[in-house]
């Protein structure tokens, strides 16, 4: 269905029971309402959330899903930040975490977690 819209997809991290995508904010400037009718209309879901501003950051190591305690890092880094976790997603791989937060706070998170880890 974004095709139809020429948007380009971000990033899609599912739930047992929530579905996420993520999607420039550009790209749905005036399209936004036309496309949350058309979500409704082919999937039926119980509640949609739109959230704006949302800055995704990757925290990607291949030594990560061997090495207790990485994931517990990056989150005390953001709360002792004071920066909210909006978005969490984990690949099955455990080479990368991938957080989503406030577009305003962006900056102080990648600081916060690159200071957590060197």
């Amino acid at each position: 269905m974004l095709e139809y819209y020429d948007i380009n997809l971000e990033h899609m991290p599912t739930g047992i029971d929530t579905m996420s995508i993520i999607l420039s904010d550009k790209e749905i400037e005036g399209k936004l309402d036309e496309i949350i009718e058309r979500i409704r209309g082919k999937a039926n879901p119980d509640l949609i959330y739109v959230y704006r501003n949302i800055s995704l950051i990757a925290i990607v190591g291949h030594g990560m899903s061997n090495q207790t305690g990485t994931a517990a890092r990056v989150f005390s880094a953001l709360a002792n930040a004071n920066i909210n976790v909006k978005m969490i997603d984990q690949g099955s791989s455990e080479i990368n975490i991938i957080v989503g937060v406030n577009s305003d706070d962006m900056n102080r998170a990648i600081s916060a977690i690159y200071h957590a880890f060197f």
